[in-house]
């Protein structure tokens, strides 16, 4: 069973993609890990939305990913 050119070719953009996303994740991960505890990491209760508590009581953190 052989590839044509162009799957091949879309194969390896696809995932090329997929592989800069998950390293860049696994970096950002392992640059705010220790900063974070696992409470932070649920979601916010009503009113707000439900984002990780760490975006709306740790700021700094945001921050840091900006830079």
């Amino acid at each position: 069973m052989a590839f044509e050119p162009g799957t091949g070719l879309i194969l390896f953009v696809v995932g090329g993609v997929g592989l800069l996303a998950t390293y860049t994740g696994f970096k950002i991960a392992d640059s705010v890990g220790p900063e974070l505890e696992p409470a932070d990491l649920l979601p916010m209760p009503p009113p707000y939305f439900p984002l990780p508590r760490f975006m709306y009581e740790k700021p700094e953190i945001i921050e840091s990913l900006r830079r």
